[in-house]
């Protein structure tokens, strides 16, 4: 007997129901469990049962990759695989990625500029979510079209929108637009107060307008705390932040690292450690804003040491932690713990951004693992002056000049307009010797970002004695800020003059290196390879007699006799 149409229809579709069900039932033990795998497959199997079209289900597996990948990839893909997204599916995706960092927050505002075209309307609880991207990228011009929409579609009367908008105006430095729409509020809730005091924080600027707002506030939360806090510390007035974090009645954690970023900006390391060590509980950014401390700092086995003890305290280290133990590396030069230190960040699979490889470019390049940093370098897509100056000076100093001035001018090819043809004038006067027109022009090009790799390429220049001492000079003539770099390399451009009668130029330039670092090992061996270059022996012993007596090691790499 055939069963009617209508029934068969109605059993389908309670099966699909049922197995809709019980795929959300097995999501939910996922996200109980916290396990990616998992999600991964519970989302093999809704792709095989052909539910990958489900709203329902794809919200929640977009949201359980939101929250368990690294990258904002998976769950974008769960999205793009509903041919047709409703705006319950829009709304759990914007804010997912509304919290996930830059590259999530790009995509909420993608998938929120996708809305119009598949005739959604965003709602009252979209744009909250759209504002918290724009805030989190300071796009300040996206947050005004999200302000705009609200006005337009009546959102304004919810109040999480005006909220959020507060909060993304502060957070772009638009402060005037923050307390203009706090004031024209009909009603406000301590969220509209905090994003006020927030925006009042961002900068540390006008805390006597704070502070008023804070006496105003009828009633307080340790968020409303944590915002005068981080205002006081922002603006340099570590007194009055400690009376603000003496006087809360509970602190988070929160407000014990802001406290502590707020010594250890100010160099207080010593208050900043008391503090660390009583702190209740401690994340990421306290161990890191200690760690960072003491390498900034001249402290650097302070820093490997608290490195090593996150560790052991299973705190997982970012590439910004692991930033600053690759700089306290740096500083003692051993070419040991630069291989420790890579290997743990690699073990680790912390992400090699720029500012890490620029340091372990750096750190290679000072521990004599010359290869190492070539190879970080090359890992950069698009290297700054920073990383372009730790590979040069690392080269220079190592005897290595062909390459560190090939890498000078790759360097040099990447700038655009009146530089590049400055650059261009500059190169074909090098051919005659760098001429003095040509140093000028050299040095006119140098912006202050790039004083150190031009001072790796000067160590250089000058075939010809003359443009040897205009280096000379032109180092004497530089800012301090410039530093040792730039004086340094226009030392080993003296080196190798022949002309003796003006060979007092490198012993000068050197003098002036000890005045400016006397504790920077890379002065005495300059020094010494001055003195063996002419065969002052003598002389040249007494530097490395020097060098005992006050405990200074060479630099890993040199030898004594190249």
């Amino acid at each position: 007997m055939r069963v009617p149409t209508s029934t068969a229809a109605s059993a389908l579709r309670h099966h699909r129901n049922n197995r809709v069900d019980a795929l959300a039932a097995i999501l939910q033990t996922c996200a109980a469990a916290a396990s990616l795998s998992a999600v991964r497959q519970a989302h093999a199997r809704v792709l095989r049962v052909g539910l990958h079209g489900n709203n329902s289900l794809a919200a929640t597996l977009l949201v359980l990759y939101a929250a368990l990948s690294p990258s904002p990839l998976p769950a974008l893909q769960v999205f793009s695989s509903v041919p047709f997204p409703a705006l319950s599916l829009f709304n759990r995706a914007i804010r997912a990625f509304s919290s996930g960092g830059s590259a999530a927050a790009l995509l909420a505002l993608r998938l929120y500029s996708q809305m119009p075209r598949r005739k959604i309307s965003p709602d009252n609880f979209t744009i909250p979510f759209v504002l918290n991207s724009c805030a989190s990228l300071l796009d300040l011009s996206a947050g005004g079209e999200a302000h705009s929409r609200a006005v337009r579609s009546g959102c304004m009367g919810f109040l999480p929108v005006p909220n959020a908008l507060i909060d993304m105006y502060g957070k772009c430095g638009a402060l005037e637009s923050a307390r203009r729409l706090f004031d024209e509020m009909a009603a406000r809730d301590v969220v509209s107060y905090n994003a006020l005091l927030g925006a009042h924080a961002k900068t540390g600027g006008d805390m006597a307008s704070a502070r008023r707002l804070f006496n105003d506030m009828p009633q307080r939360n340790v968020i409303t705390w944590n915002a005068m806090l981080v205002g006081h510390v922002n603006g340099g007035d570590l007194r009055s932040a400690r009376a603000v974090f003496d006087a809360m009645p509970a602190r988070n954690v929160v407000s014990w690292t802001t406290m502590l970023v707020g010594y250890t900006k100010n160099r207080l390391l010593d208050e900043a450690r008391v503090l660390f060590d009583v702190m209740p509980e401690r994340n990421l950014i306290s161990w890191t804003a200690m760690i960072t401390g003491y390498a900034q700092n001249g402290r650097p086995h302070e820093a490997l040491e608290l490195f090593r003890a996150m560790d052991r305290a299973g705190v997982r280290a970012d590439a910004v932690a692991t930033t600053g133990a690759v700089s306290a590396v740096a500083q003692l030069g051993s070419a040991d713990l630069a291989h420790w230190v890579a290997a743990y960040a690699d073990r680790r699979g912390i992400e090699r951004n720029q500012h890490l490889l620029t340091a372990l470019v750096d750190m290679h390049a000072k521990c004599g693992s010359l290869e190492a940093a070539r190879e970080c370098f090359e890992q950069i897509p698009s290297p700054d002056s920073f990383a372009y100056s730790a590979l040069i000076n690392g080269l220079a100093a190592h005897g290595r000049g062909g390459e560190a001035l090939k890498l000078f001018r790759r360097m040099q090819s990447g700038v655009s307009g009146r530089r590049h043809h400055l650059r261009r004038r500059a190169e074909r006067l090098q051919p005659r010797g760098v001429g003095r027109r040509g140093a000028e022009l050299l040095g006119r090009d140098g912006a202050a970002a790039r004083r150190r790799a031009h001072g790796g390429a000067l160590r250089l220049r000058g075939r010809h004695a003359r443009a040897r001492r205009e280096a000379a000079g032109g180092a004497r003539t530089h800012q301090s800020d410039a530093g040792g770099a730039v004086r340094r390399s226009a030392g080993r451009a003296a080196i190798s003059l022949q002309d003796l009668r003006r060979g007092g130029i490198a012993e000068a330039v050197a003098g002036e290196l000890f005045e400016l670092e006397p504790e920077n090992t890379g002065n005495y061996m300059l020094l010494w390879s001055i003195y063996a270059g002419r065969g002052r022996w003598a002389d040249a012993e007494r530097v490395r007699e020097a060098m005992s007596e006050k405990g200074v090691k060479k630099l890993p790499g040199f030898c004594w006799s190249s």
